[in-house]
């Protein structure tokens, strides 16, 4: 039983020498691909196709030397051993270095056959001689009394049976010598390798570090784009929004040409100016209208929310927002105190009430209580900035510089708060102290346009007496 367990090792380190010159096999394919890989470095998607392939092939030598036991050899090492198993099979000894090298003539297939072969007569050996040993053992026991010549010839037949099983413990114990000096190699070779992954990972966490640096100086570039491509697509605030186009004094009604394929929103507020001068900052301001119906693509009718008897509206005059421009809606972010009254107090709800009131959007905002809401996107495109916050809140003053720097970023037009008041005409008024106030604006602007048609009407009749 020991001599057949010996047999079995000996076709296990066979089956290992052939796993071993399937790793070259595979070894040498990898770096053809790999070879074939880096000539077509210059096409992105060639380079993706040969990449997957490679990465297939990575896989399969690496299953490929997992199944023969040597998973982190190198093709050196794997060529040495095969040479070497050569040898031992009785092929021919390797050319010296710098000689053209022979042909492999035997590969492991045959070399693996060959073993096979031997294994198969050495069984069929040691079968025989334990058929032998068995023959002469019982030779001996019936002719031991008759014949001590008998006695002397099977006594030298069972020396040269130990004789031959001492051989082969001694190759036995050789091949188990070989073996642990292959585990020696394995184990370095495996420390070799953690040692190269954890310089890997060194030159990836720069390669990283790296990569922020440039992506940082994209998103800054990013930014910068951005910031001049507003600039250049944005219409300049002192263009005017329309133009009123038909006008019913005694309804209190006129209509402009801006509606629904404008994005023209009900209730956004315009001011409305002379149409001699289509600047804002030079023109008679008439008076406000606000939307109250979307008539159709181009046309709106809005009611007159203040006028002058004195300077009517008239058709071709001009109307402005600086809240809305055709198409599209300005977005804003307001931050610090917005004293709108010169009260002290932070009106922060009725600015943003005005600017939604005007067809506006805010995106980002500081609220009374100093915390942040929303956040500054791409659509933002003007910042208003209110009186500076109190000092004593920490948490008020970093909100506040948050939303500047970011304000400052993405080149955000900067309003200050007087020229929030001037362009959105604010006015502070005897019933109503802060814009958004619980009094009723349309109340307010009936109670006006009555006291106006009472005096014109009290001039009429003077003018009759």
């Amino acid at each position: 039983m020991a001599r057949e367990s010996q047999g079995l090792q000996v076709l296990l380190i066979v089956f290992v020498m052939l796993a071993v010159v399937l790793g070259v096999t595979t070894y040498l394919y990898n770096k053809q691909a790999f070879e074939a890989t880096k000539h077509v470095s210059d096409a992105d998607q060639k380079v993706k196709d040969a990449a997957k392939e490679k990465d297939a092939i990575d896989k399969k030598y690496a299953r490929l030397r997992e199944i023969i036991g040597y998973r982190d050899w190198e093709l050196d090492q794997i060529e040495k051993k095969f040479d070497e198993d050569q040898q031992m099979a009785g092929a021919a000894p390797k050319a010296a270095e710098g000689d053209q090298k022979q042909p492999t003539v035997m590969g492991y297939s045959q070399m693996l056959a060959g073993a096979c072969k031997t294994i198969d007569d050495r069984t069929a050996e040691l079968k025989e001689s334990k058929n032998q040993w068995t023959d002469l053992n019982t030779r001996f026991g019936i002719r031991e009394a008759a014949s001590k010549d008998a006695v002397a010839i099977l006594d030298k037949g069972s020396s040269e049976m130990k004789d031959r099983i001492a051989k082969i413990e001694t190759d036995y114990t050789t091949h188990q010598t070989a073996m642990k000096a292959d585990e020696d190699r394995n184990d370095k070779a495996m420390k070799d390798a953690k040692e190269k992954a954890t310089q890997a990972q060194l030159i990836a966490a720069d390669e990283v570090k790296n990569a922020k640096v440039v992506v940082a100086k994209a998103e800054a570039e990013k930014a910068d784009v951005i910031g001049k491509l507003r600039d250049q697509d944005r219409q300049e605030m002192t263009t005017p929004s329309g133009e009123i186009t038909w006008v019913s004094l005694p309804n209190k009604t006129v209509w402009i040409n801006r509606g629904r394929a404008d994005s023209l929103q009900r209730q956004t507020r315009f001011t409305v100016y002379s149409g001699e001068s289509p600047n804002s900052a030079t023109a008679v301001k008439k008076g406000i209208v606000e939307v109250t119906r979307i008539v159709a693509d181009h046309q709106a009718e809005c009611r007159i929310v203040d006028d002058k008897l004195t300077d009517p509206m008239m058709s071709g005059d001009k109307v402005f927002t600086a809240l809305w421009s055709p198409g599209q809606q300005n977005h804003f972010a307001l931050t610090g105190i917005m004293n709108l009254d010169g009260d002290g107090h932070n009106q922060m709800n009725a600015a943003i009430a005005l600017i939604k009131d005007s067809g506006g959007v805010v995106d980002c905002w500081l609220d009374e209580q100093g915390r942040r809401q929303g956040q500054i996107t791409g659509n933002t495109q003007y910042y208003v900035e209110g009186d500076p916050p109190d000092k004593g809140s920490q948490e008020t003053v970093k909100n506040h510089g948050d939303i500047l720097r970011d304000a400052e970023r993405n080149h955000l037009h900067k309003w200050s708060l007087s020229d929030f008041k001037q362009k959105m005409n604010y006015q502070k008024t005897s019933s109503v102290e802060h814009f958004g106030s619980s009094a009723s604006p349309v109340d307010a602007d009936a109670a006006r346009a009555a006291k106006a048609r009472a005096k014109a009407a009290s001039k009429a009749e003077d003018s009759g007496k």
